[in-house]
This record gives structure tokens, sequence and C-alpha cells, in this order.
């Protein structure tokens, strides 16, 4: 019982209470009589009911939406978090295959005999013909800083070749690792204007694919994920076979 309905109890009782001390009252005409009495209060109890139950409704129903609106917040949540999460493992597999491709290639230089005044590890044979004695030294003092993992000075070693010989069988070669120096160094943007120069310069260097593959990843990074699709399915096109063609195929699988 509520407190309403037992103030309005006590009450009666008091009244009922009293009138058996006291003599039995002269009912007048257009008195209220007790049984209206009970009946306006048994009236006016149902309403109270009435309401009471309609505001409990309200109640369990405003809690019924804010827990539907909570699990629906939740599952958003759950979402996000599921994408973030995939997108990391697919950046994770991403990185592990460029240092992986990274280490076979600095591995493959580094076996490459280099004899006085002969063309230096960095370049292929063919960007090595014409090369002069002076050149080639410069261009291996700038090679051997990315050897050491000093990307900023070879990017300018490289830069400072190129200036000094702009016109050199291995300017291609100094482009690329200008490029591959500023991907190491998280400078994407960066990476992606030398690569595209290279490629713009000297289309037909055999570091052609390779500066394709820089610049593909480098958009990557960028978020750029279209684009770097569809350079990485030109690579495997055009240079079907290559080194950089199969890195092309392994990165374009995290991207599906």
């Amino acid at each position: 019982m509520n407190v309403f309905q037992r103030s309005l109890v006590s009450l009666l009782c008091l009244v009922w209470g009293t009138a058996g001390a006291a003599p039995a009252p002269v009912i007048e005409a257009g008195q209220p009589q007790p049984a209206a009495l009970m009946q306006a209060f048994k009236a006016l109890e149902d309403r109270f009911n009435k309401l009471e139950g309609q505001l409990e409704n309200q109640g369990v129903l405003a809690l019924f939406n804010e827990v539907e609106q909570l699990k629906a917040e939740l599952a958003k949540l759950k979402g996000v978090q599921e994408e973030l999460v995939h997108r990391l493992a697919a950046a994770e597999k991403r990185q592990k295959d460029f240092y992986t491709d990274l280490d076979d290639r600095l591995k493959e230089l580094a076996a490459r005999p280099t004899p006085a005044a002969t063309a230096p590890v960095a370049a292929t044979p063919a960007t090595d013909a014409g090369a002069s004695e002076q050149e080639t030294k410069v261009y291996q003092d700038a090679f051997a800083a990315i050897r050491a993992g000093n990307y900023q000075a070879a990017i300018k070693d490289f830069q400072a070749f190129l200036k000094a010989y702009p016109n050199s069988a291995l300017a291609s070669n100094a482009q690329y690792w200008i490029g591959f120096s500023q991907f190491s160094l998280g400078d994407y943007k960066a990476t992606v204007e030398s690569h595209q120069r290279l490629l713009q310069l000297y289309p037909d260097s055999p570091k052609a694919p390779d500066a394709m593959l820089g610049l593909a990843r480098a958009r990557m990074q960028l978020g750029e994920t279209k684009a770097a699709q569809a350079t990485l399915e030109q690579i495997v096109k055009q240079h079907a076979g290559s080194r950089a063609a199969e890195s092309a195929q392994k990165l374009l699988s995290t991207l599906k």
C-alpha cells in the first residue's frame, strides 16, 4: 500500500473510530452518504493506480530505449574495432614484406664483387657502362650511407651526385635511392615525388619497376589505396617475372 492510500485509510479509521464513541450523527439531506464516500475513494484509488502504472510503464519504456541505444552504439564500436584490427594486420604484413624484400636486395648487392675502378655495388651492369671512375666513387660513397642506415646523408649525397653528374649512366639509380631513403624516413609524399620523377625522366631504366613498387608502397602508406593498387597491377602486367612483379603480387593480396 502506498503513502497516499495509507493516509486515506488512517483518516477513515479515525473518523469511524470517533463515530463509535459518539452519538450517531444525523445525516441531513444533501450530505454525502458513507457508500458514496467509499465509492469516491475507490474511484480516486483506481485513478491513482492507473496513473502510477502509466508512470512505471513510461519509466520502463525509457529505460528499454536507452538500453537498445547503448546496444546499437556498442555494436557500432565493435565493427570499428574489427576494421581497425584488420587494417593493422594488413599494414604489419606489408611492412614485413617490405623489410624482407629490402633485406634480400641488400644481401644481393653486398654479394656483388666491387673491383677497383669498376661499376658501383648498387648499380646494375647495364647502367654502369659509361660511368667514370670519379662518378663511380661518388656514387659508392653515397650508397655506403644507405648501408649504414644513414638515410638523411644518403639523400644529400645522391642529390649532390645528380647535380654533379646529371647525364650519368647511374643517374636513374641515384634517383631511385633518394626515393628509397625518403620512404625509410617515413616521408611518403617526398617518396612519391622522387619515384614519379624517375619514371618521368628515365622510363626505360632498369630501376623503373622498383620505382613503381616504391611508389605503390608510399601511396599505400598515404591511404591512396586505389592508386597504389593500379600501380601494382601495372607492375605485374608490364614487368612479369621480375622481382618487383613478385613483390607487387604479394602486396596486391593484402589489399583484397
